[in-house]
Formats: structure tokens, sequence, C-alpha cells
């Protein structure tokens, strides 16, 4: 483990000061090694919230359920008045914390057998990419601009969706290449672009068999974006926040 392995959990987090947060960005854009370490923890990190969520929409096994039916009534030997309210949600929750430990196996199972969807989780897991990358001159992409074909066939059969390159340059775009990330434990497209001041715009997809709806617009972190969905897809539009222009860039993308 090298002296900033250790560390790469907390700047993942935010948790750094930033002089040790530059330092790790620093060591980042000259280790292809640690920059996968991370990409490793990302890709771990969606899992989990992926799991986490699945288990939370899923309804409770039927064992857990009769643990609430089957409760006994408790009340303190020192205390006349039935409980309150709030006595039984810090029960429920106590019991639902026990639960949710010995109904882990059940619920992995269930996360395991099903597709995993498009969640909107993904959004913030491309926000934490985009805070790594978007600083990065040299190892700003995998593969560059150059290789455009290279890099609809490639991302397009590693997402699972058709992956274009659209020109953006009526926005003053320049398109300067892709990497293929993990979101939401999907594998998604990053097509990055830079304007005249160097400031990066991203456009990812992600494969879905529910594109969403229109376009919507919201900031996550120092990043605002626009999303949309078509073509098995989701798509979004992610620059920094206050940039005003990525809803145009958008319609241009989606046209695409």
């Amino acid at each position: 483990m090298t002296q900033y392995e250790e560390k790469l959990s907390a700047f993942l987090d935010g948790e750094l000061p930033e002089d040790e947060a530059r330092e790790i960005e620093a060591a980042l854009a000259r280790d292809p090694v640690l920059q996968a370490e991370l990409e490793a923890l990302m890709a771990a990190d969606a899992m989990a919230q992926e799991e986490f969520a699945a288990m939370l929409d899923e309804p409770a096994p039927a064992s857990l359920a009769a643990v609430f039916r089957d409760a006994p009534e408790v009340v303190p030997a020192n205390v006349t008045a039935p409980p309150t309210a709030r006595g039984w949600l810090a029960a429920a929750a106590v019991v639902l914390a026990l639960g949710i430990g010995g109904a882990g196996g059940y619920m992995t199972g269930l996360s395991q057998s099903a597709p995993v969807a498009a969640a909107p989780g993904w959004l913030v897991d491309i926000a934490d990419y985009h805070r790594v990358y978007a600083d990065q001159k040299r190892h700003l992409v995998e593969v560059g601009a150059d290789e455009a074909e290279h890099i609809r066939t490639w991302l397009t059969a590693s997402v699972g969706a058709d992956v274009p390159t659209p020109d953006l340059t009526a926005h003053g775009l320049t398109f300067q290449g892709a990497r293929l990330l993990v979101a939401a434990g999907k594998p998604v497209a990053q097509l990055m672009y830079t304007d005249a001041d160097e400031r990066v715009v991203a456009l990812c997809l992600i494969q879905t068999d529910s594109p969403r709806d229109g376009f919507a617009s919201q900031t996550i972190g120092a990043f605002d974006m626009v999303s949309w969905g078509g073509a098995g897809a989701n798509f979004v539009i992610v620059g920094d926040e206050g940039r005003g222009d990525l809803q145009a860039i958008a319609q241009t993308a989606a046209e695409a």
C-alpha cells in the first residue's frame, strides 16, 4: 500500500484538508495504479448505494413483519402511562435495524438476482467523477478524440446503448475524448469537452430500459447538471455551477 492509498476513501468522501486533497489529485495525475484504485473504490461505493436503495424498496420479509406484529407491549415499571408514539418509533427503529441485519442475505439475494436500474443516484456518482477528472490535464481522457470511431464502438459495446459523439462546437466546446466509468453498479460512457477557458463539460450516458421523460436540471456539489432520456439510455450534461449554457448544450446533444 502506498502512502496515498489509505487516504483515498477520505478523499472520495471529501473529508481531507484542502492541501492533502490537492496532493492526492497530483498523485492521481501521475500514477495510473492509484487512479485505478480510486475508480475501484468508486465502483464499490456505487454498488453499496445500489444495494441499500434496493433493500429499502423491497417489502420486509414475512419473518420481519411477524416481529413487528407479535412484539409485546412493554411499559417501564416506573411509568403508568402507555408508551408514546415516539417510544414506539424508537422501538421499531431498533427492531428494524436488527431485522435488516438478519435479513441481509435475503436482501442481497434479491438485489443480485434483479436487474440493476439506472437509478437517479447515478448522478451523484457522476458528480464525484467529474470533481476528480475535470481538474486533470494530461489524463483528462482514456481515449483521445482522434480515435472517435473507436470511442463509439468501444463505449457502445461496453455500455449496451448507442454512444454518439455529438458536435458541440456551436457552443464553443471541443471534443477531447472519452472515459468508461461505473455508476450505480453499471458502466457509463463519459465524453469530455473543453471550452476556450479549458473548463470541462462532460456528456455521460447509462443504459436503461426506462429512459426518463423530458429535461431536468439540478445542482450536485459544485456542478450543474441537465439530464434527459432517450434511445435506451439516460443522459446528463455536467459542468461548473453557474455556467448558464448547459440547457442549450443538452438540447444540441439530445438532437444528436
